[in-house]
């Protein structure tokens, strides 16, 4: 069983009564995880961990020092304390450090669900196991995992803040691979409540794209249309997001910064479809209400209608901006539309079905401009028909850009990325798109 809201406090309270620092913060965290892996059609390790921390900050002025620790006797927590005031004695004026928060009001989100606190050994295993007989039925080589988890959080300040959050997760993915390696297909997914997990659907999807991949043909680069499937949607959307950060663009480092000075705030960045938020009760992908600060979060839409409504300020600048600061966000939600996938692919003359990004890196702040690679299965569109599967390819594209071009949408969906972004701990919802004019770059070799 996970700590209590009163085991988290007590913990907390121990931990704050032995300090002598002007502000001292304690954050505990911790919880149960259990695990099943498997590779080459073989559970290969399965194991379970239960285990806590606390991370001690003791601030002088603007010297702030940190310590964690994992046991909680009296003398370690007291030992952990001193250690954190030293450092803080010790280290250099933080010119950007904000006070600890006093106590705050939070709203009542459900992100704790008992179907996975309580998901059993065998379920784990009949997870694995149905993938790893559809493989073998299939003649592709499956690898990955399935795990589950229950975890707590709390924080707390000497000035009498004290947030206590706990929430589940149940994480699935598999990667499989034709056994002459020219075949590569993918699924992920990971959610709240169990029920809502489909390990069987997720092997077959993945295991089906592998077949279907196999010996890929190589097409020229350039700007094509693309059907981006939803984890690789959830990428560009994740990656604007994060560049919407009020400092870089008040500074003239960014996208988001207006020439001459100030920021885009109002204007259209992208088309009219695309609606972005983030709101910690939405039912799909709750969130804590909470930040690692202590900041209630609250509802924030990022971009409606193609404006840009909000960007991120962190407790620092907002107070020298004289806004209001933004937490972080637990989630990241993109409105979709009503098209199923194959309405997209019909809607396409001669393009690329695209199943997730890998590798991406920034080339240039100014214009959001990424690179990239595609993975574990691309294949061509001709006259609104899958035909083919063909060779990976490296791309060069804004999130701007790309969603300027967005013509149709499914219904959004919990998301997994290629680069793992949706998983527990911040959650995705966001729709397979169709795309014009996506910059493919150069070919690859890679599966």
């Amino acid at each position: 069983m996970i700590w209590t809201r009163e085991e988290v406090k007590a913990l907390a309270d121990r931990a704050l009564s032995f300090s002598k620092a002007e502000e001292t913060q304690v954050i505990v965290n911790g919880g149960d995880r259990a695990n099943v892996r498997f590779a080459r059609n073989s559970a290969t390790t399965s194991g379970a961990s239960s285990g806590y921390s606390v991370a001690i900050a003791a601030k002088f002025g603007k010297k702030t020092g940190t310590v964690t620790a994992s046991e909680f006797t009296d003398t370690a927590l007291q030992r952990a304390v001193r250690n954190a005031e030293d450092i803080a004695k010790l280290s250099p004026d933080n010119p950007e450090s904000m006070p600890f928060l006093a106590s705050q009001n939070y709203a009542s989100t459900p992100t704790y669900f008992d179907d996975v606190a309580s998901a059993s050994p065998e379920w784990r295993a009949d997870a694995v196991k149905a993938a790893i007989d559809l493989a073998k039925q299939k003649e592709v080589v499956s690898a990955g995992f399935v795990e589950t988890s229950a975890q707590v959080t709390g924080v707390a300040t000497s000035k009498g803040l004290f947030a206590y959050g706990r929430y589940t997760a149940a994480d699935y993915n598999l990667t499989a691979r034709t056994p002459d390696g020219t075949g590569s297909g993918w699924a992920s997914k990971s959610y709240s409540e169990l029920r809502l997990l489909e390990p069987k659907k997720l092997a077959a999807t993945a295991i089906e794209k592998a077949a279907r991949s196999r010996n890929p043909v190589a097409i020229e680069p350039g700007k094509y249309t693309v059907v981006l499937e939803p984890a690789a949607m959830a990428d560009l959307i994740v990656n604007l997001a994060f560049a919407a950060d009020a400092r870089q663009a008040d500074e003239g480092r960014s996208f988001f910064s207006k020439k001459g000075g100030g920021t885009r705030l109002g204007e259209q960045v992208v088309g009219e479809k695309v609606r972005i938020y983030s709101e910690a009760s939405y039912a799909m992908a709750p969130a804590l209400p909470f930040d690692g600060e202590g900041m209630p979060v609250s509802r924030t839409v990022w971009i409606d209608n193609g404006v840009l409504k909000n960007l991120s300020y962190s407790r620092y600048w907002a107070e020298k901006q004289g806004k209001p600061p933004t937490p972080q966000p637990g989630n990241l939600i993109m409105d979709g539309g009503t098209a199923s996938i194959d309405e997209l692919i019909k809607g396409v003359d001669r393009g690329v079905l695209v199943t997730r990004f890998w590798y991406i890196r920034p080339l240039d702040p100014q214009t959001l401009l990424f690179t990239g690679l595609t993975r574990d299965g691309l294949f061509l569109i001709e006259k609104g028909q899958v035909t083919r599967p063909v060779k990976n390819m490296r791309w060069n594209e804004s999130p701007i850009f790309a969603l300027n071009n967005v013509d149709g949408m499914t219904a959004p969906e919990r998301t997994v990325s290629g680069e793992g972004l949706g998983g527990s701990g911040f959650a995705v919802v966001c729709p397979a798109a169709r795309l014009r004019e996506f910059t493919f770059s150069s070919a690859s070799d890679a599966v």
